[in-house]
């Protein structure tokens, strides 16, 4: 959010558009900070390094962490002493990711239901932030995160749109939820700039045919190099570029947040640039990303991705099922054998990008769709919990 006060809020929709330009620009002021933190100089050095691992180093990188993170559950969260105790097990019978199975699988449900008691109490409030999913398939979640693991999965951004050669300081054109102009606005700019973080917002919630011909004017102006869009709105966009045979070619186009299909894909390429997809969700677990051979890299370092056929039975590689998700980094509200809801599969092969990074396929059940309003817009559904 470029705001998460309702006061900044208040003050953001009183002021006039050039105002509201230095607004995002000093939230870019906050993500340069980050980046330029030792915390996510760190993170970015690892990652760079442990992408090229063997998958036996990666493979012992992510038992060492499991077996922190599960005496560390055990020790200081109420909810999982709990578990483990009904179940006559102790934290050294979890040591690697196939001992997950001797735990119930946890329910988006057992989450509303046990919020407070799988928060940490050893994590002290100063070192945590509030998520929350985008309630895109029911009520929106709110959890617990480290404030550190937000910035690692930051790094987790940097080396994806590395691969596709983004370098910091490069502009980036984001298309996605994100509600800095009225949703009943028609005229004036629907984007805004930060300046600082280089980076141009264009509004998510005004895509209707009479605005996307401004929309493709301005990209062209613009010429930038990289998109980063919600699937839904990029493909809108592209399919009325189909109409009136536009193209804009972009290095690369970077999606997520919701999964995109080969339809979506292949318009989306022909009027942009290749897309470099990267899946995750809102509870910040796991996240995978395309190369650019287009194989879905899971990221080991950041959390453990097993595939159910039903819950509680491990699928082959190659076989879909649940995608059920573990998280290795945040320490304040611990989620193991976490039910995405979402449908995929893992994959035994090598990339021939040479990333010894394990794969997965491309996520089968996860498909927000887009809703169309009585006025004619197309309103990308990951970013609805934003309007109010």
């Amino acid at each position: 959010m470029i705001y998460d006060h309702p006061l900044l809020e208040r003050a953001y929709r009183a002021s006039p558009v050039a105002v509201q330009h230095l607004f995002v620009t000093g939230y870019g002021l906050l993500k340069v900070r980050e980046r330029r933190s030792a915390t996510f100089r760190r993170y970015v050095a690892e990652l760079e390094a442990s992408q090229w691992w063997p998958r036996d180093r990666l493979a012992a990188l992510q038992a060492e962490r499991l077996r922190a993170l599960v005496r560390h559950c055990y020790e200081t969260v109420p909810y999982y002493r709990r578990v483990f105790d009904e179940r006559r097990l102790r934290p050294d019978d979890i040591r690697e990711p196939a001992d997950l199975y001797k735990l119930p699988v946890l329910t988006k449900q057992d989450v509303r239901a046990h919020r407070e008691a799988l928060r940490s109490r050893a994590v002290p409030d100063a070192r945590v932030t509030t998520g929350r999913t985008g309630g895109t398939t029911g009520i929106p979640l709110h959890f617990a995160l480290d404030k550190d693991r937000v910035t690692f999965d930051h790094a987790l951004v940097h080396r994806h749109w590395g691969w596709a050669g983004w370098r910091p300081g490069e502009w980036v054109v984001l298309l996605r939820g994100f509600t800095l102009v009225p949703p009943g606005q028609r005229d004036g700019p629907l984007w805004r700039y930060d300046w600082l973080d280089r980076r141009i917002y264009l509004s998510g919630f005004h895509l209707a045919h009479e605005t996307m011909g401004r929309y493709v004017d301005q990209l062209r102006r613009w010429a930038p190099r990289f998109i980063a869009a919600y699937p839904s709105s990029i493909f809108t966009l592209a399919r009325y570029m189909d109409t009136i045979d536009a193209t804009i070619p972009v290095e690369a186009v970077f999606t997520g947040s919701e999964s995109v299909s080969e339809v979506e894909r292949r318009t989306i390429e022909r009027r942009f640039g290749k897309v470099f997809d990267r899946y995750g969700t809102g509870e910040r677990l796991v996240v995978s990303q395309q190369c650019t051979e287009g194989s879905y890299h899971q990221n080991a370092e950041f959390g453990i991705v097993q595939v159910d056929r039903v819950r509680g039975e491990p699928a082959a590689a190659g076989e879909s099922g649940e995608l059920i998700h573990t998280g290795l980094t945040n320490y304040s509200m611990p989620l193991l054998r976490y039910a995405s809801e979402d449908v995929g599969y893992l994959r035994d092969d090598a990339c021939p990008c040479g990333r010894p990074l394990p794969l997965m396929g491309p996520v089968e059940g996860r498909k927000d769709d887009v809703i169309v309003t009585a006025d004619g817009r197309l309103m990308p559904r990951a970013g609805l919990d934003q309007i109010h």
